[in-house]
């Protein structure tokens, strides 16, 4: 983001005040960034070598290193042909040292020169102070937007239960339940993050919420064809950012079923019928419902999270999500 206001990418219009001084949103609480909060997500985290191996070991035929160290699209890439038909994980065995130290050296190099963390690219440099409130909350606050956006989930969610009805697959509505639980808890109860497997999900959470802090979630048409919107802008890095966060987060609940799938299918006291064609098209179809699905509901909550609307309107939309999920579903 740049001093006059704008992102540099043209998704950004509106002006928003940054001068040095420390990390900090001025004028506001706890509620979505206390300052130690984005002292931990401007940090500049290392990766492990050997949390990449632990990884590799146990989820290499989906890609888990690579999306945990940042490879998205050849992470996704190994998680659709499992692994290259298993050729690509054996490779990546000698490649993940690599990895590790391209990955390490690009981190530090981010933190010599001042830049944002890896985690963070699509924010400006620590050390600068965020505006009050986001650029676009005025003309998003009304109580119209309001309701608009409560029929866009509505939509969503009871679009998300019929296509688990008809699919047969509903590992998506468990990993979107999981979502709001993330979404919600996690701005209240701080000691959430500290959980180890809780950890990683609750920093996605916080740094999905800056990212709608400065860019605009946009309106009920935008909010109702997110995914679709988006690959028309993927071409503008603050968008892309926001595509990878939702690509990641489907990504890790697809590996996470998978692996709960394969254990039930060669288990013991298994019945022995594994269908790969059977894994492989349930794999397609969570990945698709999470990430299709998650974007709007995901972008609404935070979006009134933002314009501090009361515990009561995000509980009641949160509320409203479940309700329709299950509507769809029966």
């Amino acid at each position: 983001m740049r001093g006059d206001g704008s992102s540099g990418d043209g998704t950004s219009d509106e002006p928003s005040t940054l001068h040095a001084g420390p990390l900090q949103v001025e004028g506001r609480g706890d509620l979505d960034f206390s300052r130690a909060v984005l002292e931990k997500l401007y940090s500049y985290p290392l990766k492990r070598p050997s949390v990449a191996y632990l990884l590799w070991l146990l989820t290499g035929l989906f890609g888990g290193h690579r999306l945990y160290l940042d490879r998205t699209g050849t992470g996704l890439l190994m998680l659709f042909t499992v692994g290259g038909a298993g050729l690509w994980t054996l490779i990546d065995v000698f490649l993940i040292g690599k990895m590790v130290r391209k990955f390490n050296a690009d981190q530090v190099q981010r933190e010599f020169e001042g830049r944002a963390p890896r985690q963070l690219a699509f924010m400006p440099a620590k050390g600068e102070a965020l505006p009050s409130e986001p650029y676009w909350a005025a003309k998003r606050s009304t109580r119209v937007r309001l309701v608009a956006d409560s029929i866009v989930m509505m939509l969503a969610a009871g679009s998300m239960g019929a296509f688990a009805r008809q699919s047969g697959v509903y590992e998506p509505i468990i990993a979107v339940v999981a979502l709001i639980a993330i979404i919600l808890l996690g701005t209240r109860w701080d000691a959430l993050a500290e959980l180890p497997i809780l950890r990683g999900f609750d920093r996605w959470a916080h740094r999905l919420r800056l990212f709608y802090y400065t860019n605009d979630p946009g309106g009920a048409l935008s909010l109702a064809f997110r995914q679709v919107l988006a690959f028309f802008a993927f071409f503008r890095k603050r968008r892309r950012a926001e595509v990878r966060m939702y690509l990641k987060l489907g990504a890790w609940f697809t590996i996470i079923f998978t692996g709960v799938d394969l254990i039930q299918a060669f288990g013991i006291g298994s019945s022995g019928g594994f269908n790969p064609g059977s894994l492989a098209l349930d794999m397609f179809q969570t990945f698709f419902a999470t990430y299709a699905f998650a974007a709007p509901i995901g972008a609404i909550l935070n979006k009134h999270m933002l314009l501090q609307r009361s515990d009561r309107v995000i509980w009641v939309l949160s509320a409203v999500a479940v309700v329709f999920m299950a509507i769809g579903v029966f």
